[in-house]
């Protein structure tokens, strides 16, 4: 009796960790696309930091680089726009060589950039 429980046992545990794909035999025109599991996509915008500081007599603002952010080896006079929570861009930026710590700095091109203001680059354009 024991040695039939044990194999019962064991024949189980066998058949339950074998497993099968969920796609075996079947052909990419059978797949719903509710069947395929969401990703996440990033952003079109790069994010860099937010406004400390804007002097409307040199037009140049300070720009706080998040932690996260990336800043490439080229971000000299690269493009950036600053834009509100809400996603409403508020000026052009034009990136300068002054990079100290994770301050940045930037010429403004035109709009108005406020304290507070996301910095971003501009989405590439295809």
């Amino acid at each position: 009796m024991r040695r039939a429980s044990i194999l019962a046992l064991c024949s189980l545990l066998l058949a339950g960790c074998a497993s099968r794909s969920p796609r075996s035999g079947a052909t990419d025109k059978d797949a719903s696309p509710s069947a395929q599991p969401e990703r996440t996509l990033p952003g079109p915008a790069q994010v860099i930091g937010r406004v400390i500081a804007v002097d409307p007599r040199t037009l140049f603002v300070m720009i706080e680089v998040a932690p996260y952010a990336i800043v490439p080896a080229n971000f000299n006079e690269r493009m950036l726009i600053s834009r509100l929570p809400n996603l409403t861009p508020t000026a052009r930026l034009q990136a300068s060589a002054y990079l100290r710590g994770h301050i940045l700095g930037a010429r403004v091109l035109a709009g108005r950039p406020q304290v507070g203001d996301e910095v971003v680059f501009p989405p590439a354009t295809l």
